[in-house]
Protein backbone atom coordinates (compact mmCIF):
# COMPACT_ATOMS: atom_id res chain seq x y z
CA UNK A 1 0.00 0.00 0.00
CA UNK A 2 1.58 3.30 -0.73
CA UNK A 3 2.70 5.92 1.78
CA UNK A 4 -0.36 8.35 2.33
CA UNK A 5 1.81 11.21 4.53
CA UNK A 6 5.26 12.42 3.92
CA UNK A 7 6.22 11.08 7.25
CA UNK A 8 5.72 7.83 5.65
CA UNK A 9 8.27 8.23 2.57
CA UNK A 10 11.44 8.89 1.58
CA UNK A 11 12.37 12.67 1.26
CA UNK A 12 13.52 11.60 -2.22
CA UNK A 13 9.48 10.51 -3.21
CA UNK A 14 7.97 14.35 -1.96
CA UNK A 15 5.60 15.53 -3.91
CA UNK A 16 4.37 19.30 -3.77
CA UNK A 17 1.83 17.88 -1.61
CA UNK A 18 3.73 16.45 0.70
CA UNK A 19 6.66 19.51 0.99
CA UNK A 20 3.46 21.98 1.64
CA UNK A 21 2.26 19.24 4.24
CA UNK A 22 5.81 19.55 5.98
CA UNK A 23 5.85 22.88 5.18
CA UNK A 24 2.75 23.67 7.40
CA UNK A 25 4.13 21.09 10.20
CA UNK A 26 7.70 23.19 10.26
CA UNK A 27 5.34 26.38 10.98
CA UNK A 28 3.52 25.16 13.50
CA UNK A 29 5.90 23.67 15.51
CA UNK A 30 8.85 26.32 15.06
CA UNK A 31 6.65 30.23 14.84
CA UNK A 32 3.13 28.45 16.49
CA UNK A 33 1.26 30.37 12.83
CA UNK A 34 -0.29 28.97 10.35
CA UNK A 35 1.72 28.38 6.72
CA UNK A 36 0.17 31.20 4.46
CA UNK A 37 1.65 31.01 0.54
CA UNK A 38 3.33 33.63 -1.15
CA UNK A 39 0.72 35.18 -3.08
CA UNK A 40 -1.51 32.28 -3.97
CA UNK A 41 -1.65 28.71 -3.06
CA UNK A 42 -1.96 28.25 -6.93
CA UNK A 43 1.57 30.34 -7.37
CA UNK A 44 2.76 28.32 -4.09
CA UNK A 45 2.55 24.73 -5.64
CA UNK A 46 3.37 26.03 -8.95
CA UNK A 47 7.18 27.68 -7.56
CA UNK A 48 7.70 24.11 -5.53
CA UNK A 49 6.50 22.17 -8.51
CA UNK A 50 9.21 23.56 -10.97
CA UNK A 51 11.42 23.03 -7.81
CA UNK A 52 10.27 19.45 -6.95
CA UNK A 53 8.97 17.98 -10.13
CA UNK A 54 5.57 16.80 -11.41
CA UNK A 55 4.31 13.87 -12.25
CA UNK A 56 4.60 15.16 -15.49
CA UNK A 57 8.11 16.77 -15.71
CA UNK A 58 10.97 16.77 -13.88
CA UNK A 59 11.38 19.10 -11.22
CA UNK A 60 14.83 21.79 -11.25
CA UNK A 61 16.28 20.30 -8.25
CA UNK A 62 14.30 17.70 -6.48
CA UNK A 63 12.94 16.83 -2.93
CA UNK A 64 16.13 16.68 -1.10
CA UNK A 65 17.74 19.66 -2.05
CA UNK A 66 14.38 21.40 -2.18
CA UNK A 67 13.77 20.33 1.80
CA UNK A 68 17.27 20.93 2.53
CA UNK A 69 17.29 24.46 1.08
CA UNK A 70 14.04 25.18 3.53
CA UNK A 71 15.60 24.13 6.51
CA UNK A 72 18.39 26.33 6.60
CA UNK A 73 16.00 28.68 5.24
CA UNK A 74 13.84 27.89 8.13
CA UNK A 75 16.55 27.80 10.88
CA UNK A 76 17.66 30.97 9.99
CA UNK A 77 14.43 32.94 10.14
CA UNK A 78 13.76 35.09 12.96
CA UNK A 79 9.83 35.87 13.08
CA UNK A 80 8.78 39.42 13.65
CA UNK A 81 5.42 41.25 14.75
CA UNK A 82 4.88 41.84 10.98
CA UNK A 83 5.56 38.64 9.95
CA UNK A 84 5.78 35.60 12.24
CA UNK A 85 6.26 32.75 9.39
CA UNK A 86 7.44 32.68 6.55
CA UNK A 87 7.00 30.52 3.47
CA UNK A 88 8.63 29.28 -0.18
CA UNK A 89 7.91 31.84 -2.55
CA UNK A 90 9.55 33.86 0.36
CA UNK A 91 12.79 32.13 0.78
CA UNK A 92 12.80 31.94 -2.59
CA UNK A 93 13.04 35.49 -3.26
CA UNK A 94 14.97 36.83 -0.62
CA UNK A 95 16.65 33.93 1.02
CA UNK A 96 18.55 33.25 -2.52
CA UNK A 97 22.22 33.03 -0.45
CA UNK A 98 20.87 29.53 1.10
CA UNK A 99 20.80 28.15 -2.29
CA UNK A 100 24.59 28.30 -3.13
CA UNK A 101 24.93 27.22 0.75
CA UNK A 102 22.95 23.69 0.11
CA UNK A 103 24.26 23.78 -3.34
CA UNK A 104 27.99 23.54 -2.06
CA UNK A 105 26.87 21.55 0.78
CA UNK A 106 25.36 18.74 -1.75
CA UNK A 107 28.44 19.17 -4.19
CA UNK A 108 31.08 18.90 -1.20
CA UNK A 109 28.76 15.27 -0.23
CA UNK A 110 28.74 14.05 -3.54
CA UNK A 111 32.73 14.81 -4.20
CA UNK A 112 32.94 12.65 -0.93
CA UNK A 113 30.68 10.16 -1.84
CA UNK A 114 32.75 9.54 -4.86
CA UNK A 115 35.87 9.57 -3.44
CA UNK A 116 34.54 6.92 -1.18
CA UNK A 117 33.93 4.44 -3.82
CA UNK A 118 37.03 5.27 -5.77
CA UNK A 119 38.82 4.19 -2.62
CA UNK A 120 36.83 0.87 -2.29
CA UNK A 121 37.37 0.10 -6.01
CA UNK A 122 41.06 0.62 -6.16
CA UNK A 123 40.64 -2.25 -2.97
CA UNK A 124 39.39 -4.36 -5.38
CA UNK A 125 42.38 -4.11 -7.65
Amino acid sequence: MPAKTYHDKPVANWNVRDMLAYLGDEHKRRFGVDYQPFGTWAAERGQLGNWLGTAKKRGKYGAEFTKRFIDVCLAEYRPTRDYPGINFGFMVAYMKRNFQTVQLEVMRADAAAQNQAEEVDEDWL
